[in-house]
């Protein structure tokens, strides 16, 4: 019983302690801030679930389209027509490097998903970020989005 009480009190003082030193991220009005302290901004464009990232003198950095497609090998109950949903990101750099990612939820978990990568590093694109970032992700909803629905019969 003592060994269950205080393993309870360390896993409580552990998490706590690690809640404690996260970032508070807060979205006003566009305007990203981390522990008080403005970032960037994350824009809503007229086109539907996509955003435009900013830097504080609202130079644009990157822009994530929201992107759907159907899956007939994702249909479940609770997706019954095997939606699909992702961002296709162009960063605004020299290389205009692209990628794709699921979309992550809202709007702040968009903005604590670049924080996190540290995409966006003194007001600039942190280029070893964002080519990393690229690299991890690359393209893989575009390619199942090609093949969504094909079935390949091979004949012998």
């Amino acid at each position: 019983m003592k060994t269950i009480l205080t393993t309870t009190i360390l896993l409580c003082f552990f998490t706590f302690n690690s809640f404690s030193q996260e970032q508070k991220v807060t979205i006003k009005k566009d305007l990203v801030s981390v522990n008080d302290t403005p970032v960037f901004t994350l824009v809503s464009t007229n086109y539907p679930d996509a955003y435009t990232l900013y830097n504080l003198n609202n130079e644009k950095l990157a822009v994530f389209n929201a992107q759907f497609y159907s899956d007939s090998k994702q249909i479940t109950p609770g997706n019954p027509q095997g939606r699909i949903g992702y961002f296709d990101i162009t960063f605004l750099n020299e290389d205009m490097d692209k990628c794709e990612i699921r979309i992550v939820g809202a709007k702040k978990q968009l903005a604590q998903l670049i924080i996190s990568e540290e995409l966006v590093k003194d007001g600039k694109l942190n280029e070893t970020a964002v080519k990393q970032f690229c690299r991890i992700n690359g393209m893989k909803f575009s390619e199942e989005r090609k093949n969504s629905g094909t079935t390949i019969i091979i004949n012998h």
